[in-house]
């Protein structure tokens, strides 16, 4: 597989180096700063690339149209977005990842087609999350080309779904329940004749309009602003 890395900053320093380890993956880095590419090429040799990820121009020299998959992640959500859209609808490039440093702009890259984001602020606030009862609705992965998502839930108390079997709730359109982890740990793939306990975590899939009425199936009571 052939993965072109748009910015040499530390996130794609590592994350090349993770690549390159990999059997099987040829890895290019592209930096535009100058001195820093230098600097990451006196270390990794010749997968480091001086030149601009956002120019179709400089990307047509380090072979985007073979490319497999792009994966931007500068420092700058414009550039990172330029260069997804370069290389998904110029080159054709089957997936493109790009890193998403403002959370309020997500939406925006997935409006515009690209799928496949990374938030890091997102991802260490599901940690935090995923660690207070009060947040019961973390967020886990999003399913690219689509508005479906994986969350973890744990159920409340006062829940509606409590000690109510799969098959008698009214879950929201398009949600299916993939797995029960009990209060002991023990992992459980569920049947419509399952029923939910207090503590229990549920793994669901549902759709982006569907957190709401999960957050309250689960918990009994709907989030602070009512939007989830």
């Amino acid at each position: 597989m052939y993965i072109i890395v748009v910015g040499g900053g530390i996130v794609g320093y590592g994350l090349g180096l993770e690549l390159q380890a990999m059997p099987g993956h040829e890895v290019t880095i592209v930096e535009r700063d100058g001195g820093r590419a230098a600097q990451l090429r006196e270390e990794l040799g010749e997968m480091v690339v001086h030149g601009d990820g956002t120019e179709a121009a400089f990307l047509d020299t380090v072979g985007c149209g073979r490319a497999d998959l792009l994966i931007a992640v500068t420092a700058d959500d414009g550039a990172n977005l330029v260069a997804c859209q370069v290389a998904m609808h110029w080159f054709n490039v089957k997936r493109a990842i790009a890193r998403v440093n403002d959370p309020r702009n997500e939406e925006l890259f997935h409006r515009l087609g690209v799928d496949s984001t990374i938030s890091a602020s997102r991802a260490v606030l599901a940690q935090i999350e995923a660690t207070l009862p009060e947040h019961t609705v973390v967020p886990l992965l999003r399913l690219e080309g689509s508005n479906l998502r994986v969350v973890d839930l744990r159920l409340q108390g006062d829940a509606p779904a409590a000690g109510v079997a799969i098959k008698d709730l009214t879950l929201p359109r398009g949600t299916l329940i993939s797995l029960i982890i009990r209060t002991d740990g023990s992992p459980q793939v569920p049947s419509g004749d399952s029923v939910l306990h207090v503590g229990d975590e549920v793994i669901a899939v549902i759709p982006d309009d569907a957190e709401e009425a999960m957050r309250v199936l689960i918990t009994g009571h709907p989030s602070a602003d009512g939007h989830g």
